[in-house]
Order: structure tokens, then C-alpha cells, then sequence
């Protein structure tokens, strides 16, 4: 018996392992802020490494109020390494110590970064108490949050350009000024960045003046071209692509063999979306399947709860920060009225119908619809008027009640599309991916 019970404790630990993330590397996962207020503050860096052999894409960030979270929304190639920018605005005073968790597409569970640190009052952030024109000036890269040592800042107060007020900062990047309340112009002229100039109104409750500055891009010089004396023979001349051959822009939806996509995505920010996951799950799905998206794909995105919105008006697959940062910001609250949500997301996709296409409706939801006097038969003829005009709809569901995955997998067979089920991390991967590709595909 004690064998048995050793082998299955083994088990289970081997299948916790082998569920850690390991495609992605992190610098820190801890992240100490020491003492902070709500004031304007360098932010936190922690840097990331694809430590696989696939292509790492961030795909959506779990975490509080209080967390700003900034990284870039593409592809990662293996070995390569970027930034994940970290800012904490507290509300309340006193330690705090907050989990955020970062999914990506390679991995079935997130990465986990700890922030903590001690939430103080903004007069303790001051120099000086007892002057409070005294400000902390603090110099940062703007990629990498790290200080720029002896950055030279002239502000003008209040349009007085005759007497600027100068300061230099040290070797970590603070300096600190007397600066009375008033209108500003920053400019800074540092070596290695881009001109700064930036202006705003400083009151009297604010301790710090961050200046983040842009390092300044430097071209590669190209060797010149060196033009042959004799002309080659044309047979030695590599073929070159005529200019109508579609170009292969996406590894997974190459153009010679996948269609153009109209995709209208109709998510569910209802709040029966907030319980087990499920919203989380559903930007991890939407998120996963932007990275894949081309220039000739259109994309639209519309909410429903009480009532539906178009959050996202038909632009193309290739404006991944624009799509990924809405899907990122949408929080579920409020009734289901799925009925409304269908009625916006046809009628866009009609709107923006692509002749030769894949035309597609994507419904994330967990079915607990609220209408009322709606019945299967209502579903069915209006799912497949549209069907019959080429509009298809597949459902991407997130709810366990069996009426709801019923009712679902009906209304995905009548508009030609499937019913994919979601429970957990494992399987939000590849599951919109391999949908569009079947809908798009056009033959070898």
C-alpha cells in the first residue's frame, strides 16, 4: 500500500512539472517597489527570453486595479528577449503585495510576478515638507525605465521664456528643483536621445516630474553597391516574384492557401463571465488567434451584455496592438441579452462582407443566456438566414451548464460553424487558429 501511494504522490508531482510554464525565461519574479505613492514614477522592468523553439507571444496579463501592465503584442522568435513594463498606482496606504499572471500561446499555465512594496502619503514623497516647490526631477530611458545620468532639463514657467529654470541630473538620474506651481514646457537635449519636449501644468500635490527619453535609433551604414562592368547573362539572374503573387505574410494562415477572413468577434462581458476564469480564458483565445492574423484579414469586434457595442469597426489583422489592447481592457459586468449581441454582430458582418471569403461570426459566451420568450426555433431560423447568405457562426464556450452547451451546439450547427468547447488554459491555444483555417482553407 505504501508503494502504491509513494508512485501515485510521483505521479502527480511529474504532472505538476511537466505543467510549469517553460517557454519563457523572466529576469525577476518579484518585483519590490520599496516606498511609493500615486504620483508619477519610473516604472519596473523585468525582462522576458523565448527560451523555446516556437515563435512567444504575450498574450494577456490577469491583475488588479492598481497594475499597469505594458509589453509589446508580437512575435517572439526563439532566443529572442523583450521588456515587460511594470507600474503600481496605489489606492490605499500600507504593504501590499499583489500577484499578476501573463499568459502566453506556448504554455498551458501563466507566469506568475509578485509586486510589493509600502503605499505612502504623497507629502512624504517630497524632498522637503516644509517647501513644497521643491520637486524630485527623474530622468529614465523610456524603453527600459533605467535613469539617464547627467540629462540636461530647462523648464519655462509660465510662458517666461527669458528665465528657464536649468538642472542637470546626477549619476542616478534625480536632480531636484525648486518649481512653483504653474504651466510648464520641458525640453531636454541629451546625448544618445531624441529631443524631448513636452508640456503640462504641475500642481501643487505633485513631488515628481518624470522625463523619459527616447534613445535615439541608429541606421546601419549599408556597404555601396557595386555596379558589374559586363552585364550578366539573364539565365544567371535570379527569378524575382511577379508583383500579383500574394506574398506569405503569416506562418500559420499563409495567403496562397487561406482566403481573406471577415471576422466579426462577439464577446460575451456579461457577469457571469467573471466566475471560474472564463473572461480570462476568452482574451487568451481572441489574443492567440490576433498574433496569427494577416493585412487582408478584417476584424471587428462587438460586446454584448445589457446592450451590444462595436467596440472595433472592421480593421485589418495586422493592427494587433489595437485589437489586443481593447480585448485586453474589457471588463464583464451586467445582464446576457445575447439576441441584440447577434443582431449588431450579422449585421457587420454583412456590412463588411469579402466576395470570395471566409465571412464568420465568432461568439464567445457561456451561454447563460437571459432573454426572455426566445426559443430554439427563433435561433434556428435566424442563424440560418444568415447561414444561407454565407455568414457562418461558431461558438467558442465557456459555461458548464449542459441546457447552455446544448442550446450552443445547436445554434453552431445551424450556422454551419462548430462548437468549441473551453475549460481550462490547455485548451485556448490554437483552437480559433485551427477554426479559421478550416473555415479559410483553399485547397493545396
Amino acid at each position: 500500500m505504501k508503494h502504491i501511494f509513494r508512485l501515485l504522490i510521483l505521479i502527480q508531482t511529474n504532472t505538476l512539472l511537466q505543467a510549469q510554464p517553460v517557454s519563457m525565461r523572466l529576469s525577476a519574479e518579484t518585483v519590490d517597489f520599496g516606498d511609493i505613492a500615486a504620483v508619477m514614477i519610473p516604472a519596473k522592468t523585468v525582462e522576458f527570453k523565448n527560451v523555446s523553439t516556437e515563435r512567444l507571444a504575450l498574450l494577456v496579463v490577469e491583475k488588479g486595479p492598481d497594475v499597469v501592465v505594458r509589453y509589446q503584442r508580437r512575435f517572439y522568435e526563439p532566443g529572442e528577449k523583450g521588456l515587460i513594463s511594470l507600474s503600481y498606482e496605489p489606492r490605499d496606504l500600507g504593504l501590499f503585495n499583489e500577484k499578476i499572471k501573463i499568459f502566453t500561446n506556448l504554455d498551458d499555465e501563466p507566469y506568475i510576478i509578485t509586486l510589493k512594496g509600502n503605499s505612502i502619503t504623497i507629502e512624504e514623497c517630497f524632498p522637503d515638507k516644509a517647501n513644497m516647490n521643491l520637486r524630485n526631477i527623474i530622468a529614465v530611458n523610456k524603453l527600459t525605465q533605467a535613469p539617464v545620468p547627467f540629462a540636461e532639463v530647462s523648464f519655462i514657467h509660465n510662458f517666461n521664456e527669458s528665465r528657464p529654470i536649468l538642472c542637470k541630473t546626477d549619476r542616478s538620474g534625480k536632480a531636484v528643483k525648486a518649481l512653483p506651481t504653474g504651466q510648464y514646457n520641458a525640453q531636454s537635449e541629451t546625448e544618445g536621445y531624441e529631443a524631448y519636449n513636452n508640456d503640462f501644468f504641475l500642481p501643487r500635490s505633485r513631488p515628481n516630474i518624470l522625463i523619459e527619453l527616447n534613445p535615439r535609433k541608429t541606421v546601419p551604414v549599408k556597404p555601396p553597391v557595386v555596379i558589374p562592368e559586363v552585364t550578366p547573362d539573364m539565365a544567371d539572374v535570379p527569378e524575382v516574384s511577379s508583383p500579383d503573387k500574394k506574398p506569405v505574410t503569416s506562418r500559420e494562415l499563409p495567403e496562397d492557401r487561406y482566403a481573406a477572413n471577415n471576422i466579426v468577434l462577439l464577446l460575451d462581458v456579461s457577469s457571469s463571465m467573471r466566475t471560474n476564469s472564463k473572461f480570462t480564458l476568452l482574451q487568451q483565445s481572441v489574443n492567440n488567434l490576433v498574433m496569427a492574423l494577416r493585412g487582408i484579414d478584417n476584424v471587428s469586434v462587438i460586446t454584448y451584455a445589457g446592450n451590444a457595442q462595436v467596440v472595433i469597426n472592421g480593421i485589418p489583422g495586422t493592427e494587433k496592438d489595437m485589437i489586443m489592447g481593447v480585448v485586453q481592457e474589457l471588463r464583464p459586468e451586467g445582464i446576457t441579452r445575447g439576441v441584440k449581441g447577434l443582431n449588431t454582430a450579422y449585421e457587420l458582418a454583412v456590412n463588411k462582407f469579402i466576395s470570395g471569403g471566409n465571412n464568420q461570426v465568432i461568439l464567445a459566451t457561456d451561454g447563460e443566456f437571459s432573454e426572455k420568450n426566445v426559443t430554439d426555433e427563433y435561433y434556428r431560423q435566424f442563424i440560418t438566414g444568415y447561414a444561407g447568405k454565407g455568414i457562418k457562426l461558431s461558438i467558442l464556450g465557456f459555461g458548464v451548464n449542459e441546457e447552455a452547451i446544448s442550446r450552443m451546439k445547436k445554434m453552431a450547427s445551424y450556422g454551419d460553424g462548430r462548437y468549441i468547447h473551453i475549460s481550462s488554459e490547455k485548451y485556448v491555444k490554437d483552437v480559433l487558429i485551427d477554426e479559421i483555417k478550416a473555415m479559410s482553407f483553399m485547397g493545396e
